[in-house]
């Protein structure tokens, strides 16, 4: 990170497509999210995103903090021991909020995210223009990320009031991605929804990534290394994974299972 001067300077300048970990403070305590990410970093990926369609401010405070805390003690460890020659000890945090209610000053950055295709005006508009106030008075670094739900939209579709656009539809992903671009949004964000049974198709990829030419995050569904490669074949700049990192108990298997599909996207 210290060679850019911004974080979207380093989303954007990786040289191969990108992995990062989204780490839902509902799903998890403040404690076993550090965990994750500590494995997630031994794993590979290069990104931590923080949030979820229900956070609340408090859980999302505490465990940005304690994330920061534990990748300062891998970087302190990585001095010691060498454990991480080949890759960097700390990785950005940047919040996913679902609410301008849930940011915390300690994180790198913030997606600031206009739900496009969500049928309320809070998803819209309202709730950036009340965090407006909590960003400036914390200088956080916004990155302007349109964001779009696809079928089957899950909890994040409900919460967001999404018109959920139907994961066979090139149209409408084409007009929503010129849209984004005429916009000037410097993120696309492609989302089935966390715990979807399928991520978004590589049509829908490729044809985004055509018309919007920035850069393409997909998330929602990708469960596999096969999912995860394809959908980098089609487009995409950044592969988010969550409901992966949820669903373990084991964190040996985890992190075999993490690193299997992050190898495989920046092969």
């Amino acid at each position: 990170m210290d060679e850019y001067n911004s974080v979207f300077e380093f989303l954007k300048n990786q040289k191969k497509p990108s992995h990062a970990t989204l780490i839902d403070p509902e799903k998890q305590t403040p404690e076993e999210a550090s965990k994750i990410v500590q494995i997630a970093i031994e794993s590979g990926t290069d990104l931590i995103l923080v949030g979820g369609s229900t956070t609340d401010k408090t859980s999302v405070e505490k465990t940005v903090e304690i994330i920061q805390e534990t990748m300062e003690l891998q970087q302190w460890a990585a001095t010691q021991n060498g454990i991480f020659e080949d890759q960097t000890s700390i990785v950005p945090v940047i919040l996913f909020p679902n609410a301008s209610s849930t940011l915390s000053k300690s994180a790198d950055a913030l997606l600031f995210m206009t739900l496009l295709n969500s049928n309320s005006t809070k998803y819209l508009i309202r709730e950036q223009l009340k965090a407006t106030k909590y960003i400036f008075e914390n200088n956080i670094e916004t990155i302007s990320t349109a964001y779009l739900i696809f079928e089957p939209g899950m909890k994040v579709g409900e919460v967001g009031n999404a018109d959920l656009i139907k994961s066979t539809d090139i149209e409408t992903s084409i007009a929503y991605s010129r849209l984004a671009k005429f916009f000037d949004f410097k993120i696309l964000y492609l989302e089935a929804g966390s715990g979807s049974n399928k991520p978004i198709s590589e049509e829908i990829i490729s044809s985004s990534k055509k018309e919007f030419k920035g850069l393409i995050f997909v998330g929602g569904g990708i469960k596999t290394p096969d999912q995860a490669k394809k959908a980098c074949l089609a487009g995409a700049d950044w592969i988010v994974t969550g409901n992966l990192t949820e669903s373990f108990e084991d964190y040996n298997q985890l992190k075999i299972k993490l690193k299997t599909l992050i190898d495989e996207i920046k092969k």
